[in-house]
């Protein structure tokens, strides 16, 4: 795993307040956005675009979000994914949605976009679609995960612009941030065990001495290193990003279980912020594509076409 620089880990510092500050707040991602843009996390892909580390600071800024909040990470890696693939600086507050035949794209409404980038696994076409064209035929999605942005559907439009960046290259982004919320989404379910089984005591003793939870919160551990490593390597561009989107969505979602099971009966209760981890694992899961999705692609890097060959 790489070293991250003082500069960034000194900005880091600053997310993690951020997103804190999120969490914190009853309401929306939108009611405490104020706070965001004064860190100029919003406008980061932007300001980070000709750094040759940029890639880095945009995952580990969505990572270290998704600790406290996955749901400004979501926003922040669908909006560094829409800048990344538009670069124009034209758009206020683009953000980024997969699509396909069945599933119309989703989106997060708080903060309300301007524009989304929207990509069709099934054809590998990239278009942008302008909110003003379809905010009045959106449908709100009744989810637990991921509440606070308000996820919404909508029909893309047959006049949407084709956008020139290639697919690959789009998804290759949106593989790389959305998997990185899903490793701060790990990473906080391990944090969020190992708190509770050294203060929750049993028997005079606290229960993080017990064998049984000890090697269960080392197995959360051990999900969580070779993922965040390969995190560092693809944001360095050394790695396939599919694989970081398809084993951080597995280590996210095992953990949020095992968190649970650890907290025992609470783990179902508000108090403890595990149950509602797992949701947001669940749908952030589902954001990056699926499983599905993930599998057969690296199979496709790996085996070729059926049929064909092995490209």
């Amino acid at each position: 795993m790489s070293a991250l620089n003082s500069d960034l880990e000194q900005f880091l510092e600053v997310v993690g307040k951020v997103s804190a500050a999120v969490a914190d707040d009853p309401g929306c991602v939108a009611d405490a956005w104020g706070s965001v843009e004064s860190a100029g996390l919003p406008t980061l892909a932007r300001d980070t675009g000709d750094e040759p580390n940029g890639l880095q600071w945009l995952a580990h800024t969505v990572r270290v979000a998704a600790g406290s909040s996955p749901a400004l990470a979501y926003v922040l890696a669908a909006r560094y994914t829409a800048d990344l693939s538009i670069r124009n600086g034209e758009a206020r507050a683009p953000t980024f949605a997969l699509a396909s035949g069945q599933c119309r794209p989703v989106v997060a409404t708080a903060p309300d976009p301007d524009l989304v980038v929207v990509l069709d696994v099934d054809s590998w076409e990239t278009v942008v679609v302008s909110w003003g064209d379809v905010k009045d035929s959106v449908e709100v999605e009744q989810r637990t995960g991921l509440a606070a942005v308000r996820l919404a559907s909508f029909p893309v439009p047959s006049t949407a612009e084709a956008l020139p960046a290639e697919a690959l290259s789009v998804m290759t982004s949106w593989d790389l941030l959305a998997g990185a919320a899903l490793v701060g989404v790990a990473e906080r379910a391990v944090r969020a065990t190992q708190t509770y089984v050294l203060e929750r005591k049993q028997f005079g003793v606290p229960i993080g001495s017990f064998a049984g939870l000890r090697a269960l919160v080392a197995e959360m551990q051990l999900r969580v290193e070779p993922v965040r490593a390969l995190l560092d390597l693809v944001a360095e561009d050394s790695g396939p990003g599919d694989s970081v989107a398809a084993l951080a969505g597995r280590a996210a979602v095992a953990n949020c279980i095992d968190a649970i099971q650890a907290h025992g009966g609470y783990g179902y209760i508000t108090e403890y912020p595990v149950a509602d981890l797992l949701r947001d694992a669940v749908s952030l899961q589902a954001r990056t594509g699926g499983r599905r999705l993930h599998v057969a692609r690296v199979a496709r890097r790996e085996l070729g076409v059926p049929g064909g060959r092995r490209s």
